[in-house]
């Protein structure tokens, strides 16, 4: 889905460098800090469970649940028998069944996925650059990014998966394999393939080749899932644990619906470590960075990222719904993989942070960190870099696009060499150039820029299958922020001062039927604005609730919110059309009518803002 902060937080986190511990240890011993850390950092964090396991080799090490499974029944976590939806983690499992099919000859990580289809087809959008297995598994196929509605209650009846994959193929924005751009649709399409060169469903096949194999016994990607003690999600709203509407979604190859106790995930992480059941060569492209947005930082693999810290290399998948958050970390090095999994804390960044911070302090016992060597600083004018970007991870076709508006990243030059961001990740952060368009953190953490026929892109390092690009002064959420708020100003002093004035004037000034017509209007469009600020204002103030109600669509609030714009384009029409009556009659006076003139001006500007998210209309009912 959707990963909304807690992805952002948990990948930005790894810049901080704590202490080293004075002598490593085994993994084994090193995962005592869990029992230190976890306990009160649920408390701290206001998250009901949680399990954590270890697995060194083909052996699980350390197991343990922790808190309890349901705010209501009160039940322990068992990492044996408690079920928790591992979301995108089930990513991880679609690609092995892929390339388990590759490995038989069934799959072809190069052909055109269109000689596989039978009921539907992907449009030639970009003739001669055909979509992949290959580019659906790196996450560069090119498709943009749906959200709305992604999740679904429990008892919802979902359509098959190649039903939902033919009537919901979102828009492809850019030729397969120039740049990674997380893709929901791409890997429930990875999917579908399995169940088209198997003749199985895709429940049965990794049932039969993945989870039997492996003795995952309490583990399912069917839906509805299987009977199995399951967690319930739950998300803190800031005075009490509440239970999220929607958790589930149509498309189980993304890790819609996916569920495994932590205990088969410590099984998991061992076939992921020993070859058997997968092949070496499997293991190896798996887990191998198969592509890179630039060649100097971390890369993507098929159904996994990497990342390093404390000078290792991890190999991770990170999975979030709106009730439930699952990190899985390989270390090959250490023949070690780690196993989290929390139902609580997962939108708001909660979970993210607690796993870090565990995760962090394992591994400064296993393998303590060497102190960083500040980077080597590249001088040079690096103003060129500077901008707004955005995200190229967007549904550029619906209203969600607005979400650009609260993830654009800013981009500014300070000093020789030196940049300095905001919104790529907590806070803003100060980058040295150590070689040409690549700039390093104090942490050790980079980022880099590609520049190609005046289009500038920006990759992160913390994040392998993001990357941003940057907006003409036109376009940025800066600008368009700008004109919003001169709007609205604008429009709230207008609906304070009429009202004021009549009441101050009242019975002193007598006008026509259409001039006192023409303030009424523009006043219910000042109304109608300053309501959907005030009904955005009050999603934003909660951002794990506004994912929420995003993927959800379960919310009054946000429903009645997107239904005003269409109230302010109609009472806009009017105004305008007003605006010149009162011009040509000659209504009110002349400092009147400018003002009223400002009005309508500032009502044009907000909506022609607000339609280039396709806020009018009414999209979201697609």
């Amino acid at each position: 889905m959707f990963r909304i902060a807690a992805t952002a937080v948990l990948l930005t986190l790894t810049t901080i460098v704590t202490a080293p511990a004075a002598q490593a240890a085994t993994p084994s011993s090193a995962a005592g800090v869990f029992d230190e850390i976890v306990p009160r950092s649920l408390a701290e964090h206001h998250i009901p469970g949680a399990a954590v396991v270890v697995v060194e080799g083909g052996k699980t090490v350390f197991s343990k649940g922790y808190g309890v499974s349901s705010i209501d029944t009160q039940a322990k976590v068992d990492p044996e028998r408690t079920g928790f939806l591992i979301n995108s983690v089930g990513k991880s499992i679609a690609a092995t069944a892929a390339m388990q099919l590759v490995e038989q000859g069934k799959l072809a990580l190069d052909a055109d996925v269109n000689g596989y289809l039978k009921s539907f087809q992907l449009p030639d959008t970009f003739p001669g650059r055909p979509v992949t297995l290959f580019s659906l598994l790196t996450h560069t196929a090119g498709f943009e990014d749906h959200v709305y509605r992604m999740f679904t209650p429990r008892d919802e009846k979902l359509p098959p998966l190649a039903e939902h994959l033919a009537t919901e193929i979102p828009t492809r924005v850019r030729p397969p394999g120039e740049h990674a751009a997380y893709s929901n649709y791409g890997f429930a399409l990875t999917g579908h393939l399995v169940e088209l060169a198997s003749g199985q469903s895709y429940a049965d096949y990794v049932r039969q080749h993945i989870f039997e194999p492996l003795g995952m016994k309490n583990s399912s990607v069917a839906q509805p899932t299987p009977d199995v003690p399951l967690a319930t999600g739950h998300r803190w709203d800031g005075s009490a644990q509440v239970v999220p509407p929607a958790n589930y979604g149509p498309e189980p190859p993304a890790g819609d619906g996916n569920v495994a106790t932590p205990a088969d995930m410590g099984r998991y992480l061992s076939a992921n470590l020993v070859p058997g059941t997968f092949s070496r060569s499997l293991l190896d492209q798996m887990h191998g960075a198969r592509f890179r947005n630039d060649p100097r930082l971390p890369g993507v693999g098929f159904g996994f990222s990497e990342r390093r810290l404390n000078g290792l290399r991890l190999v991770e998948k990170v999975g979030d719904s709106p009730g439930f958050l699952s990190v899985l970390e390989l270390i090959p090095e250490k023949n070690t993989g780690v196993y989290l999994t929390f139902n609580g804390g997962a939108f708001s960044g909660d979970a993210a942070a607690v796993t870090f911070k565990a995760l962090k302090a394992f591994l400064d016992r296993l393998h303590p960190a060497a102190p960083a060597s500040a980077p080597k600083p590249l001088a040079g004018d690096v103003s060129r870099f500077e901008g707004s970007y955005n995200s190229t991870r967007l549904d550029f076709d619906d209203f969600t696009k607005v979400r650009a508006l609260a993830g654009a990243v800013s981009v500014t030059a300070d000093g020789d060499g030196v940049l300095t961001t905001s919104g790529l990740g907590e806070g803003t952060r100060r980058w040295t150039q150590t070689e040409p368009g690549l700039f390093t953190d104090e942490g050790g953490e980079r980022i880099a820029f590609r520049e190609s026929g005046g289009q500038v892109l920006l990759f992160s390092g913390d994040d392998p299958n993001s990357s941003y690009e940057r907006m003409s002064w036109l376009e940025s959420s800066s600008t368009h922020l700008l004109i919003l708020g001169i709007a609205l100003l604008l429009l709230l002093g207008a609906l304070l001062w009429w009202p004021i004035r009549a009441f101050v004037r009242r019975g002193r000034e007598r006008y026509s039927k259409g001039a006192r017509f023409a303030t009424v209007a523009a006043w219910s469009a000042a109304l109608a604005v300053t309501l959907f600020a005030v009904g955005f204002t009050l999603l934003m103030s909660d951002l794990s609730g506004a994912a929420v109600a995003l993927t959800s669509g379960h919310s009054p609030l946000l429903s009645v919110t997107l239904l005003l714009p269409n109230a302010v384009l109609l009472l806009t029409g009017a105004v305008v059309v007003c605006t010149a009556l009162a011009w040509l009659r000659g209504w009110w006076n002349t400092p009147a009518r400018i003002t009223y003139t400002v009005v309508s001006v500032a009502l044009i500007a907000f909506l022609g803002v607000i339609a280039s998210y396709h806020l009018v209309g009414l999209p979201y009912l697609a």
